[in-house]
Parts: C-alpha cells; sequence; structure tokens
C-alpha cells in the first residue's frame, strides 16, 4: 500500500489554534478539589474515562469511543496537571481519585464505570479502592498496576517525537496526513512485535478504516505537548514510586485487559492485577502492544467483552438520571 494521504492534505493549526479548540471541547468546574476541566459525551449509563500519559480529556474521550458507540455516556477528565486541570488538584495518584469523585458531586453522578489504561490505571484503581460505593465496575486496559520507570523503548527518537512541543506537532501532521510512518513508529514503540508482525499490524490498521481513525485521533490528543507536560512527568514521578498497588482492596467487578507484547506496561502488571483483585476477570490479548484494545486483531473481540461487562454490571446499579 502506497503512503498517500488518506484525506486530502490537512493542515492542523498553529498551538494557539488547537489550544483554542482544546477549551472550546471542555468545561472548567470548580469542586472540594479544585479546577477540574472535563467533557462528556453520548447518552446512556455513565462511565469515568480515565485518560493515559501524554493526554487530557480529549484522549479519555478517544479512548471511550467504544463504550460512547454502544450506549454509554462518557465524563472524561483531565487529570491534574494536564491541560486545564491545575497539578494543585493532586500530584498522587490517590488525591487524583478523590478530585474525580469531587467532579462527580459536581455532576451529581452517584456511581459509574471506571474505564482506566495504561497511567490512568492507577487512579482509576484507586478510585475503585478509596470510593468503593461509587464504582460499579472497573476495567482496567494495559494498565500500571507494579513499578514503573520511562518505559526501556522510550529512546531519544520517541522523546524527540512524542515529548517535545515541535515533535508532536509534527508528528500529529505526519498522522493526519501521512500516517503509515507515524503508526509504525508507535507500534515499535509500544509494542515488542517482529519484522513480520510489525509490518502485518501496519497493514492491517491502514486498511480498517475504523482503526485507522482511531490512530490518527488518538496521536492528536497528545498534540500540544506543553500543557501536557506537568501532568505527564507526576505520571513519571509517581509511577516510579510504586511498588505494587494493594488491589486487593479493590471490592468493585473488575475486567483487567492486557496486550501480551505491550512494551510500555509490562504484561506482567496485567497478570498482577488480575490475581491480586478478588474474583477479576481478564482477557490477554495475544501479539497485543499497549494500544491491542484499539488496534490489535482482536480488538473487536476484546471491546464487545467489555462492552458487555459494563452493560452487566452497569445496567442494574447506576442511576440513569441526567
Amino acid at each position: 500500500m502506497s503512503d498517500k494521504p488518506h484525506k486530502r492534505f490537512q493542515w492542523i493549526g498553529t498551538e494557539k489554534e488547537i489550544l483554542r479548540k482544546l477549551a472550546e471541547g471542555s468545561e472548567l468546574v470548580e469542586t472540594s478539589a479544585g479546577v477540574v476541566e472535563y467533557a462528556t459525551s453520548g447518552e446512556g449509563p455513565k462511565v469515568l474515562g480515565v485518560h493515559g500519559g501524554i493526554g487530557g480529556y480529549d484522549q479519555g474521550l478517544v479512548l471511550c469511543r467504544p463504550f460512547v458507540e454502544n450506549g454509554f455516556s462518557a465524563i472524561c477528565p483531565s487529570r491534574p496537571g494536564y491541560l486545564r486541570t491545575p497539578a494543585s488538584v493532586g500530584r498522587t495518584f490517590a488525591q487524583q481519585a478523590d478530585s474525580f469523585a469531587a467532579l462527580l458531586d459536581v455532576l451529581e453522578v452517584n456511581k459509574v464505570g471506571v474505564v482506566g489504561g495504561s497511567a490512568g490505571g492507577p487512579p482509576a484503581y484507586e478510585f475503585a479502592m478509596r470510593h468503593p460505593d461509587r464504582t460499579a465496575a472497573l476495567i482496567a486496559i494495559d494498565a500500571i498496576s507494579c513499578y514503573y520507570p520511562m518505559p526501556e523503548k522510550a529512546g531519544k527518537v520517541t522523546q524527540a517525537l512524542f515529548m517535545s512541543n515541535p515533535g508532536i506537532w509534527f508528528s500529529e501532521l505526519l498522522a493526519v496526513n501521512f500516517p503509515k510512518p507515524i503508526i509504525k513508529q508507535i507500534l515499535k514503540t509500544e509494542g515488542y512485535l517482529t519484522t513480520k508482525q510489525l509490518k502485518d499490524r501496519v497493514s492491517h490498521i491502514l486498511e480498517d478504516t475504523g482503526k485507522l481513525e482511531f490512530a490518527v485521533d488518538f496521536f492528536r490528543t497528545m498534540n500540544p505537548y506543553k500543557p501536557r507536560k506537568e501532568g505527564t512527568d507526576i505520571d513519571i514521578e509517581q509511577g516510579a514510586k510504586i511498588d505494587k498497588l494493594p488491589l486487593e482492596r479493590v471490592k468493585a467487578p473488575t475486567l483487567v485487559i492486557h496486550g501480551e507484547k505491550d512494551a510500555d506496561v509490562k504484561f506482567s502488571d496485567g497478570e498482577y492485577a488480575a490475581a491480586t483483585i478478588p474474583n477479576a476477570e481478564h482477557f490477554w490479548i495475544e501479539e497485543g502492544t499497549h494500544l491491542g484494545f484499539w488496534l490489535s486483531d482482536q480488538a473487536e473481540e476484546v471491546q464487545g467483552l467489555a462492552v458487555d461487562f459494563l452493560n452487566k454490571h452497569l445496567l442494574d446499579t447506576q442511576d440513569k438520571e441526567g
């Protein structure tokens, strides 16, 4: 397949223009924990979407798309230090979890399903442990549960592309107009794939309209990097302080999903969570990289399983007002 733009060449805008659009897409509310930025999408039982690193509310919306498309309403905050939520709202994962509860108080939402991925895993786990009466169900997707250093494959090229304003701007420009090289680079970084597996996965994504759209939209949620840097630094700092989260305290029905070839958050994090959380269910994605839930060959299967899990545990327990 030639690497032609998958749609007419698009100018992605200046940093100022992108920030303006981001501000227009969210709301700021004063909570007992401080000012929290959030956005919502969809209609139906409510799911709290906890975004990962180099993210924000916009990433949460993209990650929760499979649930919104299947009849759920996503509430997606920007975690402290990301976009317009100040770092002072919560530098620890426990404080971040409490800020989610404070946001739900303002929104008058009692109980939610919680979906947390990657670096959003620890605050999602903390929410379930600290606010069990508000957690109808928990889905952890390639989520950190143990000590988390800077990923071994996050070398100079990766950091230049995804952890600097010029790099992430250029990466988005590529992703929007010439997606093949940027998809290949991020899959190399976030997964342990052979050369053939990598080639096949890139082709699979480019030929699947839904997965290509997800990949492009996901990359766009990292730009600009500057207003996401403080939150990313907090994640790295706090992740390095974890030994193993005390997940035996999680009481909510839990589904742990993890890619067996994840190079960002190791597969052992998923195994630990599934073994430690009482009665946890799990699904291991064969040849799944860090974004396997959305981009692997098994994506449709595991997304269907996750939707069924929320339907089973959310519909009978959650308040449906609002």
